[in-house]
């Protein structure tokens, strides 16, 4: 599954079926890009999943840099 993101809202959100995969997102974000204003990754209640919040710009390429690495993790049985 694609990270999903919704860049016609103020902040930006960010989605996800997996909290684990936003988490490495972030890292991703922050280790590459410096991006630091963000929001904790929390449960989507409107949608389900998980999602964070962007409070600085964001290129949308990094976000597809990350998506192309296809970092999926399986839960435990």
């Amino acid at each position: 599954m694609t990270v999903r993101v919704n860049w016609d809202r103020t902040p930006v959100s960010v989605h996800h079926e997996q909290q684990v995969v936003l988490e490495y997102l972030v890292l991703h974000l922050r280790n590459k890009y410096g991006v630091r204003k963000r929001s904790l990754v929390m449960e989507d209640r409107d949608e389900g999943g998980y999602l964070f919040f962007i409070y600085q710009p964001c290129n949308p390429r990094w976000i597809i840099e990350f998506d192309e690495l296809n970092i999926e993790t399986k839960e435990d049985e």
